[in-house]
């Protein structure tokens, strides 16, 4: 776990950095500075572009993840590489002419209720392939396992951009036009950058002709594809059915209450970047034991960073939306629905890696498909009548059936499955502390009240964790964090 332990931190740093910045973007400067339709257009673009993504990249950053680290050829992995460069192509090209050819039609469609989105199709477009680019570049890096830059372009750098262009946009240097465009413009120097990074320092070879095993990768990204499409529907659909039943505005409200709630699920977002590869590594050696290892560690060090991640938010959560306009606040129960199942989905530990590198992958689809099922109808069932509140429940309905099939699934076929006594320990822990912070004295200045409740609750909840040895691995980093500072 030394090199997981080790990326996995600095990953997860970039990251709480990156939403370090995200949270100043979107509980201060989006809600300050954007008028609220506005915001909704930008949340509304950006969803849109994550679901055309998957559809760009043809589940190739799996594809590469998975055969990159078989038994092949130098030649062979030079043409599995620019095969990933190249394909992409051929799904985009097509979809930029029929947009260039249909934009009036499409534009009729989505401007029934909302003229002023029409102008940015083209944004939509150009993010959604700027994404896609920088996914697969970002998974040539993994497979060398050097993740740690991709993770910081990925979480810190177009968030940095963001906050400049929206103090530039304060200060009226620039308008709201030249803010859309100069984000087109983030994340496409963001996929140059990704690019640059892999050229320089992971030492491939690139190959453009056909690859010998295509249909064996085509055959195995049909169906990333299809479960991963799935995947982001699941994560995305949520505000365009928002925006298609209720407005433009409820939009911005649920974005901001999912962002908060979202930071839970940082952790495993991390550890996933280099236990993916290591989980293929595993299976293709047949190495059980080390996997079933791995299957608990992972879920035991992510639960216990997501769990404690969940217990600080919902303890300052009142607190935290003082300081954001009042429009926004209100929504506590979307704020721990849509955390809960993060957490669990951190429970699961490097679940999605065993079944994405597994012979089994192709119950992805099936897996994936049910839930952007379940979703669609969910939202269409609550949200009319529930709102956006509604739309959290469906999501955490939907996720967590996903989350338990995926659970069941891999303990059947691997005999294995992530829970210990150590698990109910920790989930204890969790309910303990946050029932506790009910007695915690109230403050009238926000600022003291959260600083106080977050060492508070923080101090106690890795002290306990220390004194109940439930991890070796979080014991062993306190202890060589502690030398540290005592020997200075």
């Amino acid at each position: 776990m030394g090199l997981v332990i080790r990326q996995s931190f600095f990953n997860t740093l970039s990251t709480y950095i990156g939403f370090g910045l995200g949270a100043i973007n979107t509980l201060v400067l989006y809600t300050r500075i954007l008028p609220v339709d506005q915001y909704g257009l930008l949340s509304l673009m950006l969803s849109a572009a994550s679901i055309l993504m998957p559809i760009f990249i043809f589940g190739l950053p799996n594809t590469l993840i998975k055969f990159y680290t078989s038994a092949m050829t130098p030649r062979e992995a030079g043409y599995l590489q620019g095969f990933s460069l190249w394909f992409p192509l051929l799904l985009i090209l097509p979809v930029a002419v029929g947009m260039y050819f249909f934009e009036s039609q499409i534009s009729a469609s989505l401007t029934q209720k909302n003229a002023f989105v029409a102008p940015y199709l083209w944004h939509i477009l150009l993010i959604g392939v700027a994404m896609a680019y920088f996914e697969i570049a970002y998974a040539q890096a993994k497979v060398a396992l050097q993740s740690v830059w991709g993770n910081f372009l990925k979480e810190v750098s177009h968030r940095l951009f963001i906050s400049v262009l929206l103090l530039l946009l304060y200060a009226k240097y620039i308008d709201l036009s030249f803010f859309f465009t100069s984000l087109v413009g983030a994340h496409i120097l963001r996929a140059l950058l990704m690019h640059g990074y892999v050229l320089w320092n992971c030492n491939f070879n690139y190959y453009w002709g056909v690859p010998s095993a295509y249909k064996t990768y085509l055959q195995y990204s049909v169906y990333m594809f299809l479960g991963g499409t799935a995947a982001v529907i699941i994560l995305e659909i949520d505000k365009l059915m928002i925006y298609s039943f209720v407005n433009i505005e409820q939009v911005a409200f649920y974005t901001v209450a999912v962002f908060m709630a979202t930071i839970v699920g940082v952790p495993a977002r991390s550890m996933y970047q280099i236990t993916a590869p290591i989980t293929a590594r595993l299976l293709q050696e047949n190495d059980t034991s080390a996997l079933k290892k791995l299957y608990k560690e992972s879920s035991l060090n992510l639960g216990m960073v997501a769990g404690g991640v969940l217990l600080l938010l919902l303890v300052n959560l009142d607190q935290i939306y003082n300081f954001i306009p009042q429009a926004y606040g209100g929504t506590f129960l979307l704020v721990l629905l849509i955390g809960l199942s993060k957490f669990y989905d951190a429970l699961l530990g490097n679940n999605n890696a065993i079944l994405f590198n597994s012979p089994y992958y192709k119950k992805i689809l099936s897996f994936g498909l049910l839930l952007a099922g379940i979703t669609i109808v969910l939202n269409y069932l609550f949200i009319p009548s529930l709102g956006i509140e509604g739309a959290a429940l469906a999501s955490f309905l939907s996720l967590s059936v996903y989350n338990s099939v995926k659970l069941w699934y891999v303990w059947k076929k691997y005999d294995s499955q992530p829970f210990s006594w150590n698990t109910f320990k920790l989930l204890m822990l969790l309910l303990s502390l946050y029932l506790g912070s009910y007695f915690l004295p109230n403050f009238e200045n926000s600022y003291l009240s959260i600083a106080f409740d977050t060492l508070f609750v923080g101090i106690i909840y890795v002290a306990i964790l220390y004194w109940s040895g439930i991890s070796q691995a979080f014991n062993a980093l306190v202890g060589r964090s502690l030398k540290k500072w005592l020997h200075r």
